[in-house]
C-alpha cells in the first residue's frame, strides 16, 4: 500500500520548483483563438499546407482541413511530443496502454498487431480500420493485421484516429474509423537539420534511430534529401520454442526521401526498407498462465519478413481555388513461417487522384482509386483489386453550422489462379457508402456534432475463397457462406475546448447486416445476420497549473443475432478507462531544467475470449497496466527520459478459443519492465 501511495504522490513532490507553460512553438492556431470559424478555416486550407497538416491543432481525414473544434466527425489526435512522452520503443505498445484502441498481439506476434475500435473485437477488428502512412494503406488483402511494427515510432509527427469515419474519402476497411499517420515530409525546416535517439531497457531492448536532412534552393528549386534509421533488438523474456529460442525482436528500417518544390508544384518520393526477425510467444493453457505467464513453452512461431515499398506523392496548386493531388504506392513483401513452410509474396500497387475545390461557402474533394494486391505461394495467386470513385463536401451555411455529405462507389473484384491444376475464379462486388454531418458552434469553445454513416466491409481474400477437399486434387472455390458487411451509424456528441479544459461527450448506434466472424467450431468463415453496437465516449482533460490530469471512459455494448439466440461480439470489454495525471516544472540548478512527470493507467473489462462467437467459455480476466515516465529536456537539444510500464507487474493475457472445451492464453504485457532513452535533435 505505501508503494501504491507513493507512485502516486510523484507528481506533487516538486511544488517548491518554479512552475512553467508547456512550450508551444506552433503558429497553427485552434479555430477558438480566430475572429471566427470561417477565417480559422481559409488559413488552414491556404496557408503553409505542411505546417497546417502537421499541425497537432488541425483534423485532415476529410474534405477540408479543421480543427477539432469545427469538425463534425469524432476524432483523437497524439502528436510526436505525445509519444515520445510515452516512453515506448513501438507502435502497438503506444495504442495498446496510451490511447482508447485497443490492441493485442496477432496470436503472440507483435510484428503484426491486432487493432479494434467500436465494438468490432479484435478478432476483426483490425479489417475495420484503414491505417494510412503517408497517405498510403498499410491494410493488407488477407487475414494478416497491418504491419505497424514496422512503422518507427520516432518517425511519427502525428496521428489522428477518426472514429466511425472514413469510408467515403478512404473506402473499404474504414467501417470503424481511419487512423492517419503522418511522418514530417515538409519542406519548410532548417536548412541543415537532424536527430539521433538511444534507448534502452529490460531484457536488453535497445532502440537506435537516427534521422539527417536538408532543404536547400538549388537552380530556382527547393531541394528535400531526408535519410531516417532505425534498429530495434531485444532478446526476449522466455523461452517460446523447443530449442530454447526466446521471443524475442529484431527490426531494421530505413527510409530514404526525396523532394522538389517549386512554385505552385511540390513532389515527394519515398523508398522504405524493412527487416523483421521475429521470434514470438506461444499460447499456454489458463491454468499455466494463472500459475507462472513466465513459464516456458514450445509453442511459439518464427516470422521473417522482408518489405520494400516506394510512394510518390505530388501536389499541385492550380490557383487559389483549385488543388490537384496524386498518390502513388508500390509494396512487395516477403513473408517466411519457417517452422510450417509458409512463405508469401506479396506484391501491390494503389493509386489515389483528387481534385479539391476551396469556395468562399463550400469546399469540395473529388477523387479516384484503383488498388491491386496479390498473394503468391508456390503454386496459387490470389489477388483483390478495387476501383472506386467518392465525392465529399462540406458547406458553411454561416458561422456557427457546417455540413459535411458524401458518397462512394467502389468495384471490388477477388481472383485466385492455381497453377497446378488450371483452376480460375473471379468475382466482383459493388459495394458504396456514403455519410452526412452536421457541426454547429454554441460560441467560441462549444459545439454540438451529430452525423450518420453508411459503411460497408468486404471479406479479405482468406474468408472468401475456401477449399474444397471433397474434390480430387481438392481445390480453391468461393465461399457462399460469406458476404459484405453493411453498416449504419448514428452519433451525436458535444465538445467543449480551449487551452486548459477540454471535454467531450458522444453517443453512437451501429445497426449491421451480415457482421463477419469466426465460428471456431465449424472452422468457417461466415457472417451474423443482424447486429447492433452501441456506447458512450466521455473524455475531459484540465490543466489546473500545477498538474495536468485528463481521463477518457468508454463504454461499449455489442449484441448479435445466432440462430434464436443473442450473444456478445467476443474480445470486446465494455468498459475501458484511460486515466492520465502529471506535472511539468522547471529547476534551473540542472543542465536540462524542463521536467515532466507523468502517471497513465489502462484499463479493460473482462471479455468473452477472442473467436467465442456463441460465448461459451465464459468472460477472461479484464487489462490493467499503469505506465510511470519522468521526462527531462532543455526544449532546445536534449531529452532524457526512463519509463517503467506495468508498474504493479499485473498478469495480462489475450485469451483465444480454437474450438476446444477450454480457451488459451498468450501473455502480454505481464510483468514490469524498464526504459530509458536519450535523444538529440537539431
Amino acid at each position: 500500500m505505501k508503494k501504491n501511495q507513493l507512485i502516486w504522490l510523484l507528481p506533487f513532490l516538486t511544488l517548491n520548483f518554479q512552475l512553467h507553460a508547456s512550450e508551444d512553438n506552433k503558429s497553427i492556431e485552434p479555430s477558438y483563438r480566430a475572429s471566427s470559424n470561417k477565417v480559422a478555416l481559409k488559413k488552414y486550407n491556404t496557408e503553409n499546407k505542411d505546417e497546417v497538416v502537421l499541425s497537432p491543432v488541425t483534423v485532415t481525414g476529410s474534405s477540408t482541413i479543421q480543427d477539432e473544434l469545427s469538425s463534425p466527425k469524432s476524432v483523437s489526435i497524439y502528436t510526436r511530443e505525445d509519444i515520445k512522452r510515452s516512453g515506448v520503443t513501438n507502435l502497438m505498445d503506444f495504442f495498446k496502454n496510451f490511447t482508447e484502441i485497443q490492441a493485442e498481439t496477432n496470436f503472440g506476434n507483435t510484428l503484426n498487431p491486432q487493432i479494434s475500435m467500436r465494438g468490432f473485437g479484435n478478432g476483426t477488428g483490425y479489417q475495420n480500420i484503414n491505417v494510412i502512412v503517408d497517405g498510403v494503406s498499410l491494410n493488407q488483402i488477407d487475414l494478416v493485421p497491418q504491419q505497424l511494427g514496422s512503422v518507427p515510432v520516432d518517425s511519427i509527427e502525428k496521428i489522428e484516429v477518426v472514429k466511425n469515419d472514413g469510408t467515403v474519402v478512404y473506402g473499404d476497411n474504414a467501417a470503424a474509423g481511419t487512423i492517419i499517420i503522418r511522418t514530417n515530409n515538409s519542406f519548410e525546416r532548417k536548412p541543415l537539420y537532424g536527430s539521433v535517439r538511444s534507448s534502452f531497457g529490460t531484457y536488453d531492448t535497445t532502440l537506435t534511430s537516427a534521422n539527417f536532412g536538408s532543404v536547400t534552393d538549388f537552380k530556382g528549386f527547393k531541394v528535400l534529401a531526408d535519410g531516417k534509421f532505425t534498429f530495434l533488438n531485444t532478446d526476449g523474456k522466455k523461452t517460446v520454442l523447443s530449442d530454447d529460442s526466446k521471443d524475442s525482436t529484431e527490426n531494421v528500417n530505413g527510409r530514404a526521401t526525396l523532394g522538389l518544390q517549386k512554385d505552385n508544384l511540390e513532389v515527394l518520393t519515398s523508398f522504405i526498407k524493412d527487416d523483421a526477425h521475429v521470434t514470438y510467444n506461444g499460447n499456454m493453457t489458463l491454468d499455466a498462465f494463472n500459475q507462472n505467464p513466465n513459464s516456458a513453452v514450445t509453442t511459439g512461431q518464427r516470422n521473417i519478413v522482408h518489405k520494400e515499398d516506394w510512394s510518390t506523392a505530388l501536389k499541385y496548386k492550380i490557383n487559389d481555388r483549385f488543388n490537384l493531388s496524386y498518390t502513388y504506392g508500390n509494396k512487395t513483401k516477403d513473408s517466411k513461417f519457417p517452422d510450417f513452410a509458409f512463405t508469401p509474396h506479396y506484391e501491390g500497387e494503389d493509386h489515389r487522384l483528387t481534385l479539391q475545390t476551396l469556395q468562399d461557402d463550400f469546399v469540395i474533394l473529388a477523387g479516384f482509386e484503383h488498388s491491386d494486391n496479390a498473394r503468391t505461394t508456390s503454386n496459387e495467386t490470389t489477388a483483390k483489386e478495387n476501383i472506386a470513385g467518392f465525392i465529399s463536401g462540406d458547406y458553411f451555411v454561416n458561422d456557427r453550422l457546417s455540413l459535411n455529405a458524401g458518397f462512394r462507389q467502389a468495384f471490388i473484384t477477388f481472383r485466385h489462379d492455381d497453377r497446378g491444376i488450371n483452376n480460375h475464379l473471379s468475382k466482383t462486388v459493388n459495394p458504396n457508402s456514403y455519410n452526412i454531418a452536421a457541426n454547429y458552434s454554441l460560441d467560441n469553445t462549444d459545439a454540438l456534432f451529430a452525423s450518420y454513416v453508411h459503411a460497408f466491409q468486404s471479406p479479405d481474400i482468406d474468408r472468401f475463397f475456401v477449399t474444397n477437399f471433397f474434390t480430387v486434387p481438392p481445390r480453391k472455390t468461393f465461399n457462399f457462406a460469406i458476404n459484405s458487411m453493411e453498416m449504419d451509424t448514428y452519433a451525436i456528441g458535444y465538445k467543449h475546448i480551449e487551452d486548459n479544459l477540454r471535454v467531450k461527450a458522444e453517443f453512437f448506434y451501429s445497426d449491421l447486416n451480415n457482421e463477419i466472424y469466426f465460428d471456431s467450431n465449424q472452422f468457417i468463415n461466415t457472417n451474423f445476420d443482424n447486429s447492433e453496437k452501441y456506447g458512450i465516449n466521455l473524455s475531459l482533460f484540465k490543466d489546473i497549473g500545477w498538474f495536468h490530469a485528463s481521463i477518457n471512459y468508454l463504454y461499449t455494448a455489442t449484441r448479435a443475432k445466432l440462430g434464436s439466440a443473442h450473444v456478445e461480439i467476443s474480445a470486446q470489454p465494455k468498459h475501458i478507462v484511460l486515466a492520465t495525471i502529471g506535472k511539468e516544472f522547471t529547476c534551473q540548478l540542472l543542465p536540462l531544467p524542463y521536467h515532466t512527470v507523468s502517471l497513465t493507467h489502462k484499463y479493460q473489462s473482462e471479455s468473452f475470449p477472442q473467436d467465442d462467437f456463441d460465448n461459451t467459455l465464459g468472460r477472461q480476466q479484464n487489462y490493467n497496466a499503469t505506465t510511470f515516465n519522468y521526462q527531462v529536456s532543455d526544449h532546445k537539444h536534449w531529452t532524457v527520459d526512463f519509463s517503467i510500464l506495468n508498474l504493479f507487474d499485473g498478469h495480462n493475457g489475450q485469451f483465444v478459443d480454437f474450438g476446444a472445451s477450454q480457451s488459451v492464453a498468450y501473455p502480454t504485457n505481464y510483468q514490469r519492465t524498464f526504459q530509458g532513452s536519450v535523444s538529440y535533435r537539431f
